[in-house]
């Protein structure tokens, strides 16, 4: 396995994910947020809620990093093949747990959306590094 380029393709796709994150899960229908107060977690400390930010972005980048060894794995290195495979797995992974959890938690509809397209780009980002770097 290449190891340098899925370093590359990982490192790369998580620095970009990061504002895609940012727009997604932060700046698009902020203020629908506090329409639930309750579910979301108040910090006394802006420096409590980077902390929060940073974690999310380590465990969000977990499935990055699986995604990028399991394309050098299947040998999925065409835009066409990468993309597809975010796709398929935007389906089967985020889709159904945002859309459960929406069920059962009383969650913003345009915040379930918000973090689902979220996702869907965080995925497509992570194929377009993939096919360009690996």
């Amino acid at each position: 396995m290449p190891w340098l380029h899925i370093l590359y393709a990982f490192l790369a796709s998580a620095v970009i994910a990061s504002f895609a994150d940012w727009y997604f899960f932060g700046v698009l229908f902020h203020d629908r947020y506090g329409k639930t107060p309750a579910i979301w977690r108040r910090y006394r400390e802006k420096r409590d809620e980077v902390r929060s930010i940073m974690l999310a972005q380590a465990i969000m980048s977990i499935s990055q990093l699986a995604f990028v060894m399991v394309c050098a794995y299947l040998g999925l290195r065409t835009t066409d093949s990468c993309l597809l495979a975010a796709l398929i797995l935007w389906i089967m992974i985020p889709v159904p747990l945002l859309a459960t959890n929406a069920i059962f938690i009383p969650m913003d509809r345009l915040i379930v959306v918000s973090h689902s397209l979220g996702w869907l780009v965080r995925l497509l980002i992570t194929g377009l590094c993939v096919s360009w770097l690996l």
